[in-house]
């Protein structure tokens, strides 16, 4: 009997909607045996959420998320994730408030990185996630260093993401100018790779786009996501 998923998505819907594929791709090939899982999902507005995030009202972003992981658990969820990089800022507090099961993806994605024996990395994501130690403070635990662009650097990663990327927007002169940045660590730090900490940062840079590691927390979370389902 697998166990029925809830999703916090919308944050954005882009990677909401990879969300949904990758965990319907991953039971296709036992479908005849098994069918696909109940999903339900909870939309945010990101309008409202980044509002929020930008004015440093951490409080109502709890608020809003521990009130959906609650609607999910209500509506019969076993477990929940949230879509999105960003909110895990405040993972713990959201996870105190509901009764609902969470799994976090930063770490998941650390316990990936860990397993490659992987010790420095280069994140990129949005500002809030970049600025904060939220995903350092977890990777620190594994002995896991991680490396962020400077201030010009995270404003050039936030302004694409957020008028671009966000909605589908994908662009060559972009992708470079994102590469620019890593390749400018790579040199600089010495770093084994990229975590694209943004849920949406994927559908931009692919594998074959960097040299090192390429560390995707959407594929990983989903993943885990499958594993759980099915245990």
């Amino acid at each position: 009997m697998m166990k029925k998923i809830g999703i916090i998505g919308g944050l954005g819907p882009e990677s909401t909607l990879d969300y949904y594929k990758g965990i319907i791709d991953a039971f296709k090939a036992d479908y005849e045996q098994t069918g696909y899982p109940e999903i339900c999902i909870e939309s945010v507005d990101l309008k409202t959420f980044v509002g929020y995030a930008n004015n440093d009202e951490w409080d109502k972003v709890i608020r809003i998320l521990a009130e959906k992981s609650e609607r999910l658990k209500n509506i019969g969820c076993e477990f929940g994730v949230i879509a999105s990089n960003t909110p895990h800022r405040v993972f713990n507090k959201i996870a105190k408030k509901t009764t609902l099961p969470l799994i976090s993806i930063v770490e998941t994605t650390c316990y990936y990185a860990s397993i490659l024996g992987l010790k420095k990395l280069c994140l990129l994501g949005t500002r809030f996630t970049m600025s904060s130690d939220f995903y350092q403070k977890v990777f620190e635990k594994k002995g896991i260093e991680l490396v962020v662009p400077d201030k010009d650097e995270q404003d050039y990663i936030q302004e694409k993401l957020f008028s671009e990327i966000e909605f589908g927007i994908i662009r060559a002169e972009t992708r470079h100018g994102l590469l620019k940045i890593y390749e400018r660590i790579l040199q600089d730090d010495q770093v084994e790779g990229l975590v694209l900490g943004c849920t949406e940062l994927p559908l931009i840079i692919k594998p074959e786009h960097i040299e090192g590691a390429y560390i995707d927390p959407v594929a990983i979370h989903i993943e885990k996501i499958v594993e759980y389902c099915r245990s």
